[in-house]
């Protein structure tokens, strides 16, 4: 149980970054991002194709990372020159519509899961230390440390500098910041190329545990989500807490044998139940002020 909840913990600072990805898209560019982890799992794969082709590694890394903010930045393109006066409904419906392009195209030039399983690289999976019985990975760690100083950094970023100011007025008060002299487009582009990047490392360091497939890869959104709805879309602390606790629970489901085949539907219930439980307060508070 212990090795399975280590485990656990692992996938749950992973889950934790991609959460607070998809919640630092929405709080900046007022977007939920369905297709950031596909564009995230394109600069990874870019990576693991160059390394294979005998590039240094360090390179390749930061290939990948400039492959995913570009296309992460071009998907923001797309929405800020036809979209930015559009719902954030319509919005989410565009991405939406993007990752199943992104998906289709990289599909077609990465493979399958049948087809075009790639290994990456796996430093961080080295020990730690040892608790117990139980080895703990270096990648707990780094996992673990990285979603804790996002979390910390941005709320130092938005409280304490003039970067962060500006942020807040991009997602607040986009035409009043453009008004003012804030350069709102350029602005956002450089948001969405930032979550582009930090969604490609996410995703290279999770590509390991998970068998180095795209369509896994870019599916982890269902995942980032169910994080980011923990959070209720605005909240970094929670969501940290909730992509901890969706690790968990599914090192819990990996450790009883009779629930290992549906860990991959933890996601889902998580969302389930959080819609459920908030349109249930909604229902509760309607009532009570007739």
């Amino acid at each position: 149980m212990l090795n399975s909840l280590i485990a656990g913990l692992t996938s749950g600072g992973v889950y934790a970054l991609l959460g607070l990805c998809v919640v630092l898209t929405y709080r900046l560019v007022a977007v939920v991002n369905f297709a950031m982890a596909a564009t995230g799992a394109v600069g990874a794969y870019v990576m693991v194709s160059l390394i294979g082709a005998g590039a240094h590694g360090a390179l390749a890394l930061a290939a990948g990372v400039a492959a995913g903010a570009a296309l992460s930045a071009l998907v923001g393109a797309v929405l800020v020159r036809w979209f930015g006066e559009h719902s954030e409904r319509t919005k989410a419906a565009v991405t939406v519509a993007l990752y199943v392009a992104v998906m289709a195209i990289g599909l077609r030039v990465f493979g399958s899961a049948t087809t075009g399983t790639r290994r990456f690289p796996a430093p961080l999976d080295g020990p730690a230390f040892v608790l117990g019985d139980v080895v703990v990975p270096v990648s707990t760690l780094v996992s673990l440390a990285f979603a804790a100083l996002i979390t910390a950094g941005v709320g130092l970023l938005f409280s304490r500098t003039l970067l962060g100011l500006r942020l807040q007025a991009l997602s607040e008060r986009p035409t009043t910041a453009q008004v003012v002299g804030i350069a709102v487009p350029r602005l956002a582009m450089a948001v969405w190329a930032v979550i582009g990047g930090l969604s490609t490392l996410v995703i290279v360091l999770v590509a390991p545990r998970l068998g180095g497939d795209f369509a896994t890869l870019g599916n982890l959104i269902t995942t980032a989500l169910a994080v980011a709805m923990v959070g209720a879309f605005r909240s970094l602390p929670m969501t940290l807490a909730g992509g901890l606790i969706l690790g968990l629970l599914e090192g819990v489901a990996v450790s009883l044998s009779g629930l290992q085949a549906y860990r991959g539907v933890v996601p889902f219930l998580v969302i389930l139940v959080l819609l459920w439980w908030r349109s249930r307060n909604e229902v509760w508070d309607t009532a009570h002020t007739r």
